[in-house]
């Protein structure tokens, strides 16, 4: 009874900034009454630090939060300083635990106390909510707008402070007045759309209260906003980002770097599958987790969080169903050995949409026996993640894992294999590696890094696995040397100067294979199209669709066994190889 109406007291104090506070304990020296913090259970009004001790002995503390785990230090201020917030009814429990596990400062109370920042809370959490990853996200957004919220949002958002808002979002973000630039230019433009948002959440709540004042103001705020926020506050952020852009050097990584990574990869990876299976540790379990999620991200060329992200419930109902009969008919060889070859997972990419991993045989059997050693290693039946950490949960971060190798591989150069660009690059340059490997460079010329076929690749992993099956001799180590300049002028050799063929392949499927035979051009051939081209060639300009198919009509039987796009490239690689001699 008398906690109640010391809190009654309290409360309107408080309010009123006027009036002496009762506290259950009276520290030794003065404190303001920010220092002070009401109990959620017998409304003992106690110092903010000290309260954690009183709530594990709190005579009013249900009894089923006795035999729970005792709470900490910043679990209880938050539960604390939630029930004294004036909106605790109006947000849902989803809302509620994102709140309590904020730093309680006083940013955090900002954001409790203003309905504006709740409700854009609630608005966040009724699109994220399903998705535990995002709640961190949630709550940045929540301290960014709370360390600008200065006064209360709905204030911000009329008229007559549209510049206060302006100048508090220039303070928050580090404006420079004298060079025109931020020091955290991606704040400001968060700070805008999530402001612009605010309005929004405002305007409806004017319009379901009928509040017509509000409604005004609210409307005239999305105007000016539309009309003068990019003068203000976007043009200056978005130069100072695009000026941070220019003059970097480049970052791709250096082959031998690339080699060494790969090399280092797959002897970690068999030697934390072998640690794994003698003895079931955490810290066995996290070394097979972090290299095979390596191994994935380099060779599937995906987003580093998408992957870490790859729920376990995925990979457990991956298709292992056989490739069907009538869609195998439509396939050749090289492309029904890959269906059987690689396991195809299906996680979820950017904006929801729907992205495809391929797992070779050595990274599905790596990530089957942690799937299969999770309880023993500590992992919580409740973590849904597949690279999930032990006892907790959370999951192994693929830019960390990709980081931590590549500093261990011995690479000259580690920083560039780590950048997500330079990631994507050497994905693409492992095609050529093992291409070199066994000495078929001349197969893939005149192709892009992109356009190379991946049929090369399987075969040489088929022939790892089934050596008794592979005519191939072993990789020496003049063969994984550094690519030279000759290789690279190799590989940049235009079609219409290629004076060696590509080998036919030597497989059962030869007589199917789509891999066609070029044919040099003959001298009368090349005359015939100089003479309607020259000059296209010397000025570097591609020929058109109906001037090949005029050129053909003209000439005649000289050009008959030449399609319409033969004399296009021919045309374009000329171009090309004019251009760089003159160079």
């Amino acid at each position: 009874m008398r906690n109640k109406g010391n809190f009654k007291n309290n409360t309107e104090v408080l309010k009123s900034g006027t009036g002496t506070l009762k506290v259950k304990r009276r520290p030794k020296a003065e404190a303001p009454a920010g220092k002070f913090i009401h109990c959620m259970h017998c409304q003992g009004l106690y110092i903010r630090k000290d309260l954690w001790r009183h709530v594990r002995r709190c005579p009013c503390k249900p009894k089923n939060e006795e035999e729970e785990e005792k709470p900490g230090r910043t679990k209880v201020l938050g539960l604390a300083s939630a029930q004294e917030s004036v909106f605790c009814q109006q947000i849902s429990s989803g809302v509620w635990k994102l709140l309590n596990a904020m730093r309680q400062d006083e940013v955090a109370s900002v954001v409790r106390n203003d309905l504006s920042i709740i409700q854009f809370a609630q608005s966040l959490y009724n699109k994220h909510g399903q998705d535990t990853t995002k709640y961190e996200y949630i709550r940045q957004k929540l301290r960014e707008v709370g360390q600008f919220s200065v006064y209360n949002l709905e204030e911000a958002v009329k008229p007559a402070n549209f510049q206060r808002v302006v100048q508090a979002v220039k303070k928050v973000s580090g404006f420079d007045d004298k060079h025109h630039t931020y020091s955290t230019p991606s704040l400001a433009l968060k700070l805008g759309h999530t402001l612009l948002k605010i309005s929004d959440i405002i305007h409806c709540r004017a319009l379901m209260a009928e509040d017509d004042e509000l409604i005004k103001s609210t409307k005239m705020f999305q105007k000016l906003y539309t009309s003068k926020w990019s003068e203000f506050v976007s043009h200056s952020a978005l130069n100072t980002l695009s000026g941070a852009k220019y003059n970097k050097p480049s970052t791709l990584p250096f082959t031998e770097d690339v080699q060494i990574l790969h090399r280092h990869l797959d002897k970690s990876a068999e030697s934390a599958i072998c640690s794994l299976k003698e003895e079931a540790t955490p810290q066995n379990y996290a070394e097979l987790a972090k290299v095979a999620l390596a191994q994935i991200i380099v060779f599937n060329r995906r987003r580093t969080g998408e992957l870490s992200k790859m729920r376990l419930k995925m990979f457990n109902e991956r298709d292992n169903a056989e490739l069907h009969q009538d869609v195998a008919k439509g396939l050749s060889k090289t492309e029904q050995r890959l269906c059987n070859y690689f396991s195809r997972v299906e996680i979820t990419g950017k904006r929801g949409r729907k992205v495809a991993v391929l797992l070779s045989p050595s990274m599905l059997d790596a990530l089957s026996l942690l799937v299969s050693k999770r309880t023993e290693c500590g992992v919580c039946s409740t973590n849904v993640f597949l690279f999930a950490r032990p006892k907790c949960m959370s999951y192994y971060r693929g830019q960390d894992c990709l980081r931590l190798h590549a500093s261990k591989c011995g690479a000259k150069h580690p920083e560039h294999l780590r950048l997500p660009v330079p990631t994507t690059q050497l994905a693409k340059i492992s095609k050529l590696l093992l291409t070199m490997e066994k000495g078929q460079l001349s197969s893939i010329q005149g192709k892009s890094l992109d356009e190379i076929d991946i049929g090369v690749t399987l075969m040489m992993m088929r022939q790892q696995h089934q050596p008794e099956c592979g005519t191939s001799q072993p990789v020496t180590a003049a063969s994984t040397s550094v690519i030279t300049e000759q290789d690279i002028d190799h590989l940049e050799t235009v079609s219409s100067t290629v004076s060696e063929t590509a080998p036919p392949y030597e497989g059962k499927d030869h007589e199917n294979a789509r891999r066609t035979i070029k044919k040099l051009w003959a001298k009368d051939e090349v005359a015939a199209v100089m003479q309607h081209f020259k000059l296209h060639i010397a000025k570097g300009n591609l020929a058109t669709k109906s001037e090949c198919h005029h050129c053909k009509r003209v000439e005649g039987k000289v050009l008959d066994e030449r399609t319409v796009q033969n004399v296009r490239d021919f045309v374009r690689n000329r171009g090309i190889a004019r251009k760089r001699q003159s160079q």
